[in-house]
């Protein structure tokens, strides 16, 4: 090859050279490529939250290139894929939801079976195993110390098991457990139930637990006067051997599965859990009832039940014979219970929907609500 051929082809792998320069420069280094994070939370306001670093660029062009539908729903989740200052929910079937512009965006089947995992991995570490009441106190046993995580706060204590043949009986184990598990409870101590994860020997059990003093003492100089109590699944109270369904919901919501236990609820369960979200003040388990977070009662509901002290149904519920209906209507007599007001009372009727037998019952509409 003489001299001009040997200058041609330098010429042309220099072109070749900044070309490939050039296009690796049109692309924004890592460090300013939008952070991708997958984050689950027990509900929108938990402060406890785990998060998962995706890779940026994958993941976004994954996002991208989806097939986007206008939706005017926005499911229930706990789940959430945040791309920069944007952030998506995700719902059971890994679809995700953009709540500012009313769309629904369906991924690749692969990449939707890469974030099924993605998800199956990060709940398994934020939250608790489901374990019976026997398989619990196996590992629960008298007398041992363990860590209780409240699942919305993120606040931890320690505690020792003193008693309990049913559920267990614990105590903080000094001043400074009993000062944080007060903070849990805004400052005062209650009987509501609360999700929270039981951390011993390295596992991370579901559990609920409520916030009053009560009952025999043990552990000295710890300003705890009594005991409180912490239920697992099945677990059942101590006088009236009962399962308490309010410990139970708290249960599954420490475990993940809140939804799920809501969509196998019967449509008088269904209308109980309406009672145990307002009594627990838990928005989130109200959520669970109704079809869609976006719902045009549900956020009423939410504010209105925000001033409640308490509510009491006074009625019993009616079988419904509902196994092969698709619409049934639950009434339930209430007295409610409001902060410097008088005892109202309140003949509320939950009307109950489902699209097919197969599916969950949700409400469709509270009837002279709160």
């Amino acid at each position: 090859m003489n001299g001009n051929g040997i200058h041609r082809l330098f010429l042309i792998g220099a072109a070749l050279f900044a070309l490939s320069c050039d296009t690796t420069q049109a692309r924004a280094p890592r460090s300013e490529q939008p952070a991708v994070q997958l984050i689950v939370k027990s509900s929108p306001n938990a402060e406890l939250a785990s998060r998962m670093l995706l890779d940026s660029r994958k993941w976004g062009d994954a996002v991208a290139a989806g097939i986007t539908q206008h939706t005017a729903y926005i499911p229930m989740s706990d789940t959430y894929l945040s791309i920069d200052d944007k952030v998506y929910s995700i719902d059971s079937s890994y679809r995700l939801y953009d709540a500012a512009n009313a769309a629904a965006i369906q991924l690749s089947g692969a990449m939707r079976q890469q974030l099924a995992a993605h998800v199956s991995e990060i709940k398994s570490k934020h939250y608790g195993k489901l374990l019976t009441w026997p398989e619990a106190k196996s590992i629960v046993t008298m007398k041992s110390n363990l860590s209780v995580v409240d699942l919305e706060t993120g606040l931890r204590f320690e505690v020792q098991r003193r008693a309990g043949s049913t559920h267990a009986d614990v105590q903080p184990l000094t001043k400074r457990d009993t000062e944080i598990m007060k903070r849990i409870y805004q400052g005062k101590w209650s009987w509501r139930r609360r999700a929270i994860l039981v951390v011993k020997d390295g596992q991370t059990i579901a559990a609920s637990m409520n916030g009053m003093p009560h009952g025999g003492d043990g552990i000295p100089d710890n300003d705890f006067q009594g005991h409180f109590c912490i239920h697992f699944l099945g677990s059942s109270t101590h006088k009236t051997g009962t399962v308490d369904m309010d410990h139970q919901t708290m249960v599954h919501k420490a475990a993940g599965k809140l939804q799920q236990y809501a969509q196998q609820a019967s449509p008088n369960d269904v209308a109980e859990l309406f009672f145990i979200a307002i009594n627990q003040r838990d928005a989130e388990i109200m959520t669970a009832i109704f079809p869609y977070r976006n719902h045009e009662q549900l956020s009423r509901l939410k504010q209105e039940a925000s001033a409640i002290i308490a509510i009491r149904r006074e009625s019993r519920y009616e079988g419904n014979g509902s196994s092969e209906l698709l619409v049934v209507d639950i009434p339930a007599r209430a007295v409610i219970y409001r902060d410097g007001s008088r005892k109202a009372e309140k003949s509320l009727v939950f009307q109950l929907r489902r699209t097919s037998v197969m599916q969950p019952w949700t409400i469709e509409h509270v009837e002279n609500a709160l």
